[in-house]
């Protein structure tokens, strides 16, 4: 008896669970960069090379919205922003 009525307890003092809070990063997660297969780039320092399916996704690092092309430094964050986070930006062509 003791048993049955400490189950009965614990089924009646159950609470209907949680429902989890779904919270998004707010900003850009990732870059997808689009080119030439071969276009050459620098982000955060490093240089990367466009591989030959045409593009190559890079992790967003905080603050960083600049990539470098040659001499010149191109803004990231004009570039529009997908559901999961992630900026595709448009290669200028090789010079």
């Amino acid at each position: 008896m003791l048993i049955e009525a400490i189950t009965l307890a614990a089924l009646l003092s159950r609470r209907p669970p949680v429902q989890p809070t779904v919270t998004c990063h707010p900003g850009t997660v990732s870059y997808k960069f689009v080119g030439t297969p071969g276009t050459t780039f620098r982000y955060i320092g490093d240089t990367y090379s466009v591989p030959r399916n045409g593009s190559i996704e890079l992790i967003g690092h905080g603050g960083d919205t600049q990539y470098q092309m040659g001499e010149r430094t191109l803004p990231l964050d004009v570039w529009p922003i997908d559901a999961f986070g992630t900026r595709t930006v448009p290669l200028p062509k090789s010079e």
